[in-house]
Formats: C-alpha cells, structure tokens, sequence
C-alpha cells in the first residue's frame, strides 16, 4: 500500500532502462519541460534517505511498547511484512506513473513542430505519484485494514489455513517458525495488491478530477521552484510524514493483537507495574494473559453461537472452544518486559 519509499536498490535497476526507454523523465536537457524525473541521482538518495526515516519510526515505536515488548525476532518478522510490500508497492507507485505519463510525453517529443512549451495537457510524473502517495496512506490504510481483516477470515475458517494469525510465529518468540512467517507474508502482499487494484479503480474512475486537484490545487505553488526541490517536496517531505503514520497503523493490526490487548490491561490494571518486583511483575502479566485469553475466548464463542444453527450449533462451539483453549496456551512467549 502506498508507502513505498523504504527501499530504493530496485529504483537502481529501473534507471538503468529508464534513460534508455524512457528519455522524457530526464530533466537534464535544454528543453525543461518543467516535469519532474522519478528515477534519477538526486530522486534515488532523497528516497534512500527516506526509507532509512520511516523505518526508524517503527523502531521508536518499539521502544514504547510497555510493559511487553515484542522480541527483536518477532519484531523484524513483523517489520520485514511492511518492508517487502512496501517495495513492491512502490515499484508498482513508480511503474504505474511513468505509464500513464510515458505516452503523453513520447507524443509531445515525436510532434516538436506542434507542441506548446506552456501546454498544461501533458501529465507530470509527480503529480501522479504524489496522489498515489496521498491515496495509499490515507483510504488505502482503511481499505486494506478490512481486506486485511477479511482475508484472515476467509483463510482461517473457510480453507483451513494454520499459522496465518497476524503476528503469531510460534511458541518460542526467539526463535520464529519461518514458515509462519511466509504464510503471513504472502497474506499480507494479496492484500496490499487487491488493495492497490481497488484504488487504481477509483483514479481510473475519477482520473481527470483527482490529477487536476493535485496540479492545480495542491502542487500549483511547486511550479516556481527547481526540479529538485518539487521532487523533494514530493518524494520526501509529504512521503515521511504520511508513510511513518501508515506504517504504524498498519504494525498496529498486523502484530500480535493479544499482546495489544494484554498491555492495555496491565496499564490500567497494574500502573505501579515498573516500581513492582521481578517475580510479582511476572504475575501481573500471567494475570493479564489469562484474563484476557478468557475474555477472547468468550468472544469467539458467543461469535460462533451467532453465525451457527441447529443441532451442531452446540457441538461445534464445544469443540472450537476447546481448540481455542489449546492455541492461547501458545501465545505465552510473545515478547518480555525486560528485553531489550
């Protein structure tokens, strides 16, 4: 989903074949269009550096998971989802605006003789990335949070998938099931693509509108500067603020919701929890787990007693509940409030 600036090596490959195949997007020349370039020296370290600042943000967030904190294993499992669908979301961003602009641009160069060096028509580069940007972290964190929240549903139930609970990697979390950790991944990346195919549909349905917006509304004031100034209004200053508060969205709903819930109770429950002993702190968090493991349970089963009916209604609320009991013995070692 959009945020798709946290890794720039593939943008390496790409330039490669853009200053073959696709020469407009170089604003180099004599003949300054006044389009900005996304594939470029200056475009490349601006987004370098922006990847290097938003993962930083999850890591301050890490900090202040309190009183339990994911291990640094299960943290980078976690981190590493939102890593590798950023990339490919972002390759998408970048492979979608030089597309949709490549045309009008290879039109406006084979036709020298007729084109107008103030024509507005022709689309800049930036322009669609900047509201690819504004899209994918605003409604697309929405969007993709009930596909998320589908998906996970239609698995588990419906196909029968294990190890596909967000967050979850095993009994030991110093040592996390890989293969877990790939189920999710490859959850997680559908999502982010159904969710990116949704939102195309909705430029494609109100292209002319929302671009005429972001040139004429929100980027208009841009025109009067450098080209590396607008790229790093665009790729840079409006990415890190609106991608480091996706991120944490979206590491709050595809972490290990138990352990959300379990700390919440501890700070209300226990706010001397700092100031106790190592053995009653260690209490305290049996305490919270198990109250909150029942709580969850009775959930799921007045869930199940919801959407069940007849005679099996019964029987299998009995048997999901004591599966339910079972699994929630398993989420005992999701982190410590002592690691580091």
């Amino acid at each position: 989903m959009g945020c798709g600036e946290l890794l720039s090596v593939p943008l390496v490959f790409l330039s490669l074949f853009s200053h073959e195949n696709v020469p407009v997007l170089n604003t180099g020349t004599t003949d300054d269009d006044g389009k900005c370039e996304l594939i470029g020296t200056f475009s490349l370290m601006t987004q370098a550096i922006l990847g290097m600042l938003c993962l930083s943000s999850l890591l301050i967030k890490r900090f202040y998971e309190y009183p339990i904190r994911r291990t640094w294993p299960v943290w980078i499992f976690d981190v590493s989802k939102q890593l590798i669908g950023a990339l490919g979301v972002h390759i998408f961003n970048v492979i979608l605006s030089m597309v949709k602009t490549a045309p009008e641009i290879w039109l406006t160069q084979n036709n020298n003789n007729s084109s107008d060096p103030d024509d507005d028509n022709t689309k800049d580069p930036c322009d669609w990335y900047f509201l690819n940007i504004v899209l994918d972290c605003t409604i697309g964190v929405y969007i993709l949070y009930h596909v998320f929240k589908t998906m996970n549903k239609i698995c588990r139930d419906y196909w029968h998938i294990t190890q596909i609970e967000s967050g979850e990697y095993g009994p030991n979390p110093n040592k996390p099931s890989t293969k877990a950790f790939l189920k999710q991944l490859f959850v997680y990346f559908t999502c982010l693509m159904i969710t990116k195919i949704i939102l195309y549909g909705l430029v494609e349905c109100f292209e002319t509108q929302l671009l005429w917006f972001t040139s004429h509304v929100l980027l208009i004031w841009l025109n009067e500067y450098p080209h590396e100034f607008e790229i790093f209004i665009v790729m840079f200053i409006v990415p890190i603020i609106m991608n480091c508060l996706q991120l944490i969205l979206i590491d709050n709903f595809i972490r290990n919701q138990m352990w959300i819930n379990i700390n919440k109770r501890m700070r209300i429950e226990f706010p001397n929890f700092s100031d106790e002993t190592e053995s009653v702190q260690q209490q305290d968090i049996i305490q919270a787990q198990r109250e909150e493991e029942e709580e969850e349970e009775q959930r799921k089963y007045l869930l199940m007693n919801d959407s069940t009916e007849g005679g099996n209604n019964n029987h299998s609320s009995s048997s999901s509940n004591d599966t339910l009991l079972g699994e929630s013995h398993n989420k005992n070692n999701y982190g410590s409030y002592n690691d580091v």
